[in-house]
């Protein structure tokens, strides 16, 4: 099976620092994937907060959900190890964008990436169009 290759963004526009613990480590002493996205989840919210939204709340009762999330692996992260994760939004459509994630440790990346995530109406759950207040935010760092 081909290895996935996910392209690092010219630019980011929030960075997140993580130290990693022990509760981010599996049985072979490393970060397992299910770590690490648990973390990337968490510099996705910091970033959303950042800019005044969340999840939940991306303006004008509209609200997100991951429809797709793709990880390249590139160098094991280890206990105690000081983490950067820079975050950018792209590919922004009428009802969906982009989050891309660059883990990186001690300036070298260790993995990259992507969740695809499509906007929905927070009180009927359908698919709707992001927010114009989303939409100015995002515009002026994009």
């Amino acid at each position: 099976m081909p290895k996935i290759e996910l392209a690092k963004q010219d630019r980011y526009h929030f960075t997140y620092t993580h130290t990693i613990t022990i509760n981010d480590i599996n049985l072979w002493r490393h970060v397992g994937i299910p770590e690490l996205l648990s973390i990337v989840h968490i510099a996705r919210r910091s970033m959303l907060l950042s800019l005044g939204f969340d999840e939940d709340n991306l303006g004008d009762s509209t609200a997100l959900i991951i429809a797709d999330c793709s990880m390249q692996l590139i160098k094991e992260l280890h206990l105690d190890d000081t983490i950067v994760i820079e975050s950018a939004i792209g590919e922004v459509g009428r009802r969906s964008f982009r989050f891309f994630h660059c883990v990186k440790n001690n300036t070298k990346i260790a993995t990259l990436v992507e969740m695809g995530a499509v906007v929905i109406d927070a009180i009927h759950k359908k698919p709707t169009s992001l927010s114009a207040q989303f939409l100015t935010k995002i515009s002026s760092i994009t």
